[in-house]
């Protein structure tokens, strides 16, 4: 069982100055990226200028989320609205995402991607920390969008004496620093992996990526399916790329401070190639053929991205993957980055690597979680309670190993530490359901009603539709 963690805040890697100081002295840069999908990528709901249409029984026009009894109060969105948006709320403290979304094609509320197949609504999906630092930029949403300073830098400085030398220019930087500025939110890859000591959203404009996360991609192209967060990849693996060296970058086809038109695009295209040696006679439009949409995945349904892999023909730009990884900016990484990127990706090479990566890191939880969750999937659960007490001496607020030494526990008849272990982890997350089933169920074998049905009530206030707590309310109750 993972424990997810739900996020209170969204912290930037530096002190942000904000859009407006630098709109100061740049007004017309900064009206024209304020209309851009990036700038609005994020926001309070109601306040951006694509609005969304309602008609649909669980959501009000002032944004209240209806399920059953329970109302939750939309306050912020994700996306810049041009495909869809999905929604955030809070409960205690936390920020949750909404099992509804908005689309825009078919302008309708519908599932959120991930519950096509959920037997009801669920309320308490966590919300990714991945997620919002690449959609927001500084704490709690005081800022909507993508920010200046996250392709520029900090811009304290800048502001306080204006000069060329004290903000990052991209265009300015070296290849690697340069892509590395794009790549920070749209190169996802088979894994990305957080540097031993570093965290995921430590990158600085103006700096290498590969400093702070290492980014796994497939040795052969086709892995990565067509996802927002595959473009760069994409691009990487396509002809033009391949044959044009550092001259092809993002910002050799993207205006970063404003949106570009179809008739944009195909003008980068024919900069290197002549319209008259087009096979098919599409005359000016290349992007069709050579930039076709296609769909996420099959589940989801209202879903389209561009394939930045240009394909010469259509259909041609996903051939199966190879079962290896490969460090995307070398092609070669450490032992622990690797064994972590492996066990991310489900492969079976994973196990021999995370032992010898474990054995050189004894201390280090990432490796350890790891290599737990594989003795887990293989039914290996002394071996994994081992790794899960180790990890909870490293670190007494782990939830996931407390809440999964628990699972262990019970399975062996040691209920009251079972229970103690869940409440240990309740305490820093409330809202993991599993958990709190798992107590109550305790509670009540162990004699404890009142426990049980406290602990039943409080899954009821997350997940209002939970039928399991439900039922079993119902029978404590009569």
């Amino acid at each position: 069982m993972r424990a997810l963690v739900a996020i209170v805040l969204v912290m930037p890697a530096w002190a942000d100055t904000g859009n407006a100081v630098c709109a100061r002295c740049h007004p017309a840069i900064a009206k024209s990226y304020a209309g851009t999908g990036m700038a609005q990528t994020s926001g309070r709901t109601g306040q951006s200028t694509r609005k969304e249409s309602f008609g649909h029984a669980n959501v009000t026009p002032d944004y209240k989320l209806q399920i059953g009894e329970t109302s939750r109060q939309l306050e912020w969105y994700i996306g810049s609205g041009r495909i869809g948006r999905s929604y955030l709320f809070r409960k205690g403290g936390q920020l949750f995402q909404a099992p509804l979304s908005y689309y825009a094609e078919p302008r309708k509320w519908d599932v959120s991607p991930g519950y096509e197949n959920k037997p009801y609504l669920e309320m308490t999906r966590a919300v990714d920390q991945g997620c919002l630092q690449c959609h927001t930029s500084r704490p709690a949403f005081v800022e909507g969008g993508v920010s200046c300073e996250r392709c520029h830098g900090p811009g304290e400085k800048h502001a306080a004496q204006p000069a060329r030398t004290n903000i990052v220019n991209p265009v300015k930087l070296a290849p690697r620093q340069r892509d590395s500025v794009c790549a920070q939110c749209h190169l996802t890859g088979a894994a990305r992996i957080a540097r031993a000591g570093r965290e995921r959203g430590s990158f600085t404009p103006g700096s290498l990526l590969s400093d702070s996360i290492a980014v796994f991609v497939w040795d052969t192209p086709g892995g990565e399916g067509p996802t927002a967060t595959s473009h760069f990849e994409k691009l990487a693996r396509s002809r033009c790329k391949q044959a044009s060296g550092d001259k092809l970058w993002c910002g050799s086809c993207h205006t970063p401070h404003a949106d570009s038109n179809r008739a944009h695009y195909n003008e980068q295209c024919q900069s290197c190639h002549r319209p008259a040696a087009c096979k098919r006679s599409a005359g000016s439009d290349c992007i069709t053929c050579h930039m076709p949409k296609s769909a996420a995945t099959q589940s989801i349904e209202h879903l389209a991205f561009t394939d930045h892999s240009i394909p010469r023909r259509q259909g041609k730009s996903n051939p199966a993957a190879a079962g290896a990884l490969k460090e995307f900016w070398t092609g070669q990484s450490n032992p622990r980055d690797t064994a972590l990127a492996y066990a991310v990706a489900h492969l079976d090479e994973a196990y021999p690597k995370l032992r010898q990566a474990v054995a050189a890191n004894p201390r280090d939880i990432p490796l350890l979680t790891e290599l737990a969750q594989y003795h887990e999937r293989r039914d290996q659960d002394d071996k994994a309670a081992v790794l899960y007490t180790q990890i909870l001496q490293l670190d007494p607020t782990n939830t996931m190993a407390a809440v999964n030494l628990g699972t262990y526990k019970i399975r062996r008849g040691l209920t009251k530490e079972a229970i103690a272990l869940w409440l240990r982890a309740l305490a820093k997350n409330p809202a993991l359901i599993g958990a709190r089933m798992n107590l109550a169920v305790a509670q009540y074998q162990s004699g404890d009603a009142a426990a049980a049905r406290a602990s039943l009530k409080s899954v009821l206030d997350y997940e209002p539709e939970h039928p399991a707590a439900k039922r079993m309310l119902e029978q404590l109750e009569q």
